[in-house]
């Protein structure tokens, strides 16, 4: 067990032009209470957000610049984090900003691969801001489409300046991407009661409820994605589960992208919240199981080509008593 204090990590993403600056000012801006950290990265070598970033000390801001951080994830993002978390002192909370044409997958991945940022950090969850002015466009590319899937708040930003019936088209394909999201529509960046120290608390909380829906995902009408739910009744033994659950991840992680769960393990009174992306996996706790709750085992998959006959037949053949 690490003796560091583990610093929370919220990732904003989205749409270049959507508003993550303007959400992020907001963000801080009611969020006084808190010491908070801000990395971010943009395209150029001369930091252009550093000057519309208020409210954070600019000893705490560290730009990447010159790409992406996908591009840099490896050695200067990890370096960065890693030296912000010893020089920075007690922060409540790291938000990192993204370009809007990030890999979001390898921005989330280091958090659950490398051993000297999961000591030092936790990560909370994704927020991705849409352009309700110009998303048709802009959801057209990979990298936008991407974010969406692997985001767990989706903001609607600009809902004052489209009409009800494009909002509400919006929000079909927004959830028909990821249905296990939640959607909030948002005026000039400003989330309506969002709590800053409650978001990982309810993103998993947000999971087990949409999971628990008997109806998952609307299937798209592209073919870059496709969705698959798996549902099996009874404890599981969440040993052999986690074994399987990783090899099953790491070798498909070209073809599936995100994975959300809630699992029923043997012993427990509470249920656990599993995610994969990118192949990377987190288990963290769900709400109390209560008296003559069905135990029902959710897996929701997101990716292309996706074998649903196969993972059916792994996961039941590596469960039993007779695969060990």
């Amino acid at each position: 067990m690490s003796a560091f204090h583990r610093i929370p990590v919220l990732i904003v993403t989205g749409f270049l032009g959507a508003g993550k600056t303007t959400f992020l000012n907001w963000l801080i801006r009611t969020h006084r209470h808190l010491k908070l950290a801000l990395v971010e990265n943009e395209f150029g070598t001369i930091s252009i957000d550093r000057e519309l970033v208020v409210g954070v000390r600019s000893e705490n801001i560290y730009d990447l610049s010159n790409g992406c951080i996908c591009c840099s994830i490896s050695n200067e993002f990890a370096i960065t984090l890693l030296d912000l978390a010893d020089q920075a002192g007690n922060i409540d909370y790291l938000l990192i900003e993204t370009t809007g044409v990030a890999d979001l997958s390898n921005v989330i991945r280091p958090f659950f691969t490398e051993k000297d940022m999961m000591d030092r950090f936790i990560y909370q969850g994704s927020i991705c801001l849409v352009d309700a002015l110009n998303d048709d466009e802009q959801l057209k590319g990979n990298e936008q489409q991407m974010q969406i899937i692997l985001s767990d708040l989706l903001l609607i930003n600009k809902s004052n300046e489209v009409g009800e019936e494009k909002l509400a088209e919006l929000e079909r394909l927004l959830l028909a991407y990821n249905s296990s999201a939640k959607l909030q529509r948002t005026e000039f960046g400003q989330a309506d009661d969002f709590k800053l120290e409650l978001f990982g608390e309810e993103v998993r909380g947000i999971i087990e409820k949409k999971l628990a829906r008997p109806v998952m995902f609307r299937r798209i009408e592209s073919k870059k994605y496709t969705t698959f739910t798996h549902k099996f009744e009874g404890e599981l033994n969440l040993a052999r589960f986690q074994h399987w659950f990783y090899y099953f991840a790491a070798i498909s992680q070209l073809d599936i992208y995100r994975i959300k769960g809630v699992l029923f393990p043997e012993n427990s009174i509470d249920k656990v919240i599993v995610q994969s992306v990118g192949g990377t996996v987190s288990y963290s706790p769900g709400s109390m199981i209560t008296p003559g709750e069905e135990k029902m085992n959710t897996l929701v998959f997101i990716g292309k080509a996706i074998d649903s006959d196969r993972i059916v037949s792994e996961l039941e053949e590596y469960l039993s008593e007779e695969s060990f």
